[in-house]
């Protein structure tokens, strides 16, 4: 069974990691309430990097957000409006908690139209380890990525943030059965626009 297709898509998350989600004290006091509106300022005020749990089980804001958006079930227009910010694409971690979010509910056609959008979006983004590694005998708890990197493993990677991610056949399957668009390589703009640069971050 395609667990897209589950009547309530917070059970995309396992069962595990939603209730450690539920019984944090972020869930609890910033998102338990909140509605489709109120959870913006949430996730621009909070949401400062890309990750999942940490080494005890703690899970990050963008996790709890996610959840959190996953309940809510936004409408396709609303999930576009958190994209792209009505096109200003200010806030870069909104963008990477709505590519998750539509990698989790949306089908292979409309994930690799997305790819191609993103694949060109070279913003950079933290990552938080799941487990500090040591530089000078000081920890390190995140790494640099970028959207493209982002997208990109959202449609390769079997799991990210301790999500499984519903399957998805390779692109040619969808190419030849006309569900999606043959990839165009090049053609974007490989130089990192400064002006592109922003967030709360």
């Amino acid at each position: 069974m395609d667990k897209r297709r589950a009547e309530n898509k917070a059970y995309l998350i396992g069962p595990i990691v939603r209730h450690r989600i539920q019984d944090s004290l972020f869930y609890k006091e910033k998102l338990y309430l909140t509605n489709e509106s109120s959870i913006v300022p949430v996730i621009v005020e909070h949401v400062h990097s890309v990750g999942g749990t940490d080494e005890a089980g703690r899970p990050s804001p963008f996790l709890c957000c996610l959840l959190r958006l996953l309940e809510l079930e936004p409408s396709p227009a609303i999930i576009q409006l958190l994209l792209t910010q009505n096109g200003y694409n200010e806030f870069k971690y909104l963008t990477a908690l709505a590519l998750v979010y539509c990698r989790l509910v949306f089908d292979a056609k409309e994930m690799y139209a997305l790819y191609d959008e993103y694949i060109k979006d070279y913003r950079k983004l933290r990552m938080q380890l799941k487990t500090p590694r040591f530089e000078n005998d000081l920890p390190i708890h995140y790494k640099l990525v970028h959207m493209d990197e982002w997208v990109d493993m959202l449609v390769e990677e079997e799991s990210v943030v301790d999500l499984t991610l519903p399957y998805i056949a390779p692109r040619k399957v969808y190419v030849e059965k006309g569900e999606a668009e043959v990839r165009v390589y090049g053609g974007g703009n490989d130089s990192e626009d400064d002006s592109y640069e922003s967030d709360s971050d």
